[in-house]
């Protein structure tokens, strides 16, 4: 046990929600991102294959293995002790990267020092800042001048989903909607996609609509399987989520054909939250 696991012997643990999830999900919902380590060095996560998950740095733009269950058991350390020191002796060799997606949870905290630990901030430290949320203030600029990369193909790509249509069917759930609320949906993750891929604009992507189904696909809780159906994962709880999957699930996607199945089983394998 890691010399701040005393702080927590005596009070109960608060954990993020994402925690309690498997590593693997937790990897596939930062798919495509780059997240930095403690000593700033930049990661990107490629692809999820259990057992591995590859992951790309400068070094190694073309990505490396790492095992997942890693990863799973600096998070079971995590929920048991309420920190994590990131070294490779305690949570493998690419610690570095380890920590990188621990400090994406909410409700943790970097505890600098050598090595470093990684903490979930204490019940009273969050109290307190839930105290003080009323007496928030910002007194710097509130419009900034911003350098923004814009999608080149996006319009093209509406054009080519919407045409001059008004109202279009969500590809998902099948509900037909004003295209205001559909978004030209990347079957696979657009960061992710070689350069050809991006072009292939016929079958890179689908309308989602914006009432849960453009949620659902891209963080994983639903995806397409080999034959074109809607899966869908296990809700948490009984609610209105479990409810929507519920629905969804076996229903055909309306985008599905042979040339966009290869892009349906990247998001599968990669991000359905299996």
């Amino acid at each position: 046990m890691n010399q701040f696991a005393d702080r927590f012997a005596d009070m109960p643990v608060v954990l993020p929600a994402e925690a309690n999830d498997s590593a693997a999900n937790l990897l596939r919902r930062l798919l495509g991102e780059e997240i930095t380590t403690v000593t700033g060095r930049r990661n990107r996560i490629l692809d999820v294959q259990p057992p591995n998950v590859r992951v790309a740095t400068d070094r190694s733009p073309g990505g490396q293995l790492v095992p997942i269950a890693d990863l799973q058991a600096a998070l079971t350390t995590l929920r048991a002790q309420g920190s994590v020191t990131i070294h490779p002796d305690d949570v493998g060799y690419r610690s570095a990267f380890i920590g990188a997606v621990l400090l994406t949870l909410p409700g943790v905290e970097l505890r600098q020092g050598t090595p470093p630990i990684i903490a979930v901030r204490p019940p009273d430290a969050l109290d307190t800042v839930e105290h003080d949320r009323e007496s928030f203030s910002y007194e710097g600029d509130l419009d900034r001048p911003v350098t923004a990369t814009q999608r080149g193909e996006q319009s093209r790509l509406r054009r080519l989903l919407f045409g001059s249509d008004t109202v279009a069917e969500c590809a998902l759930c099948g509900d037909t909607l004003p295209v205001r609320f559909l978004v030209a949906a990347h079957i696979k993750v657009r960061s992710l996609c070689t350069d050809e891929e991006r072009r292939d604009l016929a079958h890179i992507a689908m309308p989602a609509c914006q009432f849960g189904c453009d949620a659902l696909y891209e963080t994983g809780y639903i995806s397409v399987d080999q034959d074109g159906k809607i899966v869908a994962a296990v809700s948490e709880s009984n609610d209105l989520l479990a409810t929507r999957l519920s629905n969804l699930a076996g229903r055909a996607c309306l985008s599905f054909t042979e040339e966009s199945r290869h892009y349906f089983a990247w998001h599968y394998l990669n991000r359905f939250r299996r």
